[in-house]
């Protein structure tokens, strides 16, 4: 989850100069750790991967149909999306080979991703669980809200959802980082939430776009990773960060965010002027978002 005050904020300028001085020394050693691969990254589930080679191979539906089945949890969550609010109003489909017909390849390609990508918002440490908690729950948010912008972009909804979903994918690293310094220092690594919280705002683009290329995500996916918060948005080439950007705030606005703000002012933002958005299309798109969190539950 982003701080949101401004989207020339966190992730614009050199992560480093965002943090306190005091404290720069420590967020110098997470991003050596990283860089020198200390810290082992979140490893992407293998049914994503597999199910990517199959779409990029332009392999039947049948035998994605078949590698999707051997992930049952993940099976039934396509189901359950594809009878979502993202396809309100059609007939419900009741297996998977319906449910990857209805989706289409590339975005059964993008959701199956996004339903692994869950396990990697996971924790064992007891320390940082509702942070997890929160960054998932934001997360999905953004996506959501990305999905119901795309239009206004000419972006297919599938790739602005997982965008959305991945924006914030830095923070795990850091968090994950900072589990394991504390594992192998307890007494040297001690650090109180405020400044971790100034750590995942200033450091989780340029982390989050260490991951995605691990991943092997595509380029555009990277760009809004690593781009969300820039308020230097003008163009085409810009349409897809400019949606996650204003899918961020919108999730801040309306309370899912480590940092709450229901003041939050959207419309002034370059990324809002891009999306042609008004204060009538702006204050539906966020009842419509209160709405869409509260149907997709169990979805993700």
């Amino acid at each position: 989850m982003s701080q949101t005050s401004s989207p020339s904020g966190p992730g614009h300028v050199s992560p480093i100069a965002q943090v306190p001085e005091a404290a720069e020394p420590l967020a110098v050693r997470i991003e050596r750790d990283i860089r020198e691969g200390r810290i082992a990254l979140p490893v992407l589930p293998r049914i994503a991967l597999h199910v990517q080679e199959l779409i990029q191979q332009d392999s039947p539906t049948p035998a994605i149909v078949e590698a999707i089945e051997k992930e049952p949890t993940i099976a039934a969550a396509l189901v359950r999306y594809a009878n979502s609010i993202a396809y309100a109003g059609l007939r419900e489909v009741t297996d998977l080979h319906q449910a990857v017909l209805r989706l289409g390849h590339k975005p059964v390609q993008q959701t199956v991703l996004a339903l692994a990508a869950r396990t990697v918002f996971d924790t064992r440490d007891k320390q940082y669980i509702e942070l997890y908690r929160v960054i998932w729950s934001h997360s999905v948010t953004t996506a959501l809200a990305a999905r119901r912008l795309a239009s206004r972009a000419a972006v297919p909804p599938e790739t602005a959802f997982l965008a959305g979903l991945l924006h914030d994918i830095g923070k795990v690293v850091i968090l994950q980082c900072a589990s394991d310094l504390r594992r192998r220092d307890p007494l040297g690594f001690a650090v109180d939430e405020p400044t971790l919280r100034e750590f995942l705002d200033a450091l989780h683009c340029r982390t989050g776009d260490v991951l995605c290329e691990a991943w092997n995500i595509p380029a555009e996916l990277r760009d809004v990773v690593q781009r969300h918060h820039d308020a230097d948005l003008t163009g085409p080439k810009d349409m897809l960060v400019a949606v996650v950007q204003v899918a961020n705030l919108m999730a801040t606005k309306i309370g899912v965010s480590l940092h709450p703000d229901p003041e939050l002012s959207l419309l002034d933002k370059a990324a809002s002027l891009l999306l042609r958005l008004d204060d009538v299309r702006l204050a539906n798109l966020l009842v419509d978002l209160e709405d869409d969190t509260a149907r997709i539950e169990g979805v993700f």
